[in-house]
């Protein structure tokens, strides 16, 4: 059993995640169709105690992310299972934790929200907080920040997530919990690591959405690409991914507390690609997202905080090129 302290998660008292789709209540069994699971599943015995759902592009470093999780959350190391029944994501639960493979792009990140707030209301689970945790492109800022993200600008530099429901156009906003996201930052002590809370640019894709000039196509300058980026540093963009809109927003509409904590890989005002030395130091760019949020998670444990302990490689070797986002 695990007991909250008197921090973020017992600020709102044993609150249940509500579903606001009226036609839910006729169902009498739910899919979650990309999780592979269904209501017919025993999902308050899987999954009630969850409080902290934190999730990531890749499913093979959320799988290290989950070992390092087990090991630092002193749980036994037993051998952890996918428990996602279909092969389009990746679900591996360490004890309150939930640790997710969302894939690229708001698309996938979309469809698996709606099943993960599903997931959580029907197992009863109380006071969920959901992280999203990644790499990143910096915006004027140094390969290695940890960049934890205030505000999403979508790529027109507004505050929004559009979806076209229906064929029209709807625009939400991307609001995330600007308390969680203090809370993200006073964990992270290490001087030796450059964090800040910054606003973050999401992409529509990873070449012309976020004004590469090494995709297939390119009808722009290198100086358009600069005034462009330029742009968004002035209205407080310190990075670029691609899924914190979609994330934002529908965190914001369920009601959860949500949080963005990435690192930078690159600085897009002075290359589109890695440098060398920042090649070699892929790995343990990766985690640093991973070793903060396992700090907050245990704060919020009331467990002792080892400082400096290094994750598992997730690669053994890293990619020629690693992607940024």
């Amino acid at each position: 059993h695990y007991y909250i302290t008197n921090n973020l998660s017992s600020m709102v008292n044993q609150r249940r995640l509500a579903l606001p789709n009226p036609h839910l209540t006729e169902v009498t069994e739910d899919f979650l169709y990309h999780l592979g699971l269904t209501t017919h599943d025993n999902l308050s015995e899987m999954f009630r105690d969850v409080k902290f759902i934190v999730m990531g592009g890749s499913s093979n470093t959320m799988l290290e992310f989950a070992k390092y999780a087990r090991g630092e959350l002193y749980l036994p190391s037993d051998r952890l299972e996918n428990l996602c029944r279909s092969e389009r994501y990746g679900l591996w639960k360490v004890g309150p934790l939930l640790v997710v493979a969302h894939g690229v792009g708001a698309p996938s990140i979309t469809i698996l929200l709606h099943e993960l707030f599903k997931l959580v209301h029907y197992s009863n689970a109380t006071n969920v907080m959901f992280i999203r945790v990644g790499t990143s492109a910096g915006i004027g800022v140094e390969p290695g920040t940890i960049v934890i993200s205030e505000n999403a600008l979508n790529a027109s530099l507004r505050k929004e997530h559009r979806q076209v429901v229906l064929g029209q156009e709807i625009s939400r906003p991307t609001i995330l919990d600007q308390v969680l996201a203090q809370a993200l930052l006073m964990c992270q002590n290490d001087p030796n690591i450059p964090s800040m809370l910054g606003s973050t640019l999401c992409a529509e894709d990873f070449y012309e959405g976020q004004g590469r000039l090494d995709g297939a196509f390119c009808d722009y300058t290198e100086e358009d690409k600069i005034e462009y980026l330029r742009r968004a540093y002035s209205m407080g963009c310190r990075n670029i991914e691609m899924e914190s809109c979609a994330f934002s927003s529908l965190c914001h509409r369920a009601g959860v507390r949500g949080a963005v904590v990435c690192v930078t890989l690159i600085d897009r005002l002075q290359s589109d690609l890695m440098s060398p030395p920042d090649v070699e130091r892929y790995d343990e760019l990766v985690r640093r997202p991973h070793q903060l949020v396992i700090k907050f998670i245990k704060r919020q444990l009331g467990l002792k905080i080892k400082e400096n302990k290094s994750l598992t490689q997730a690669t053994s070797t890293p990619p020629a090129q690693p992607v940024t986002s």
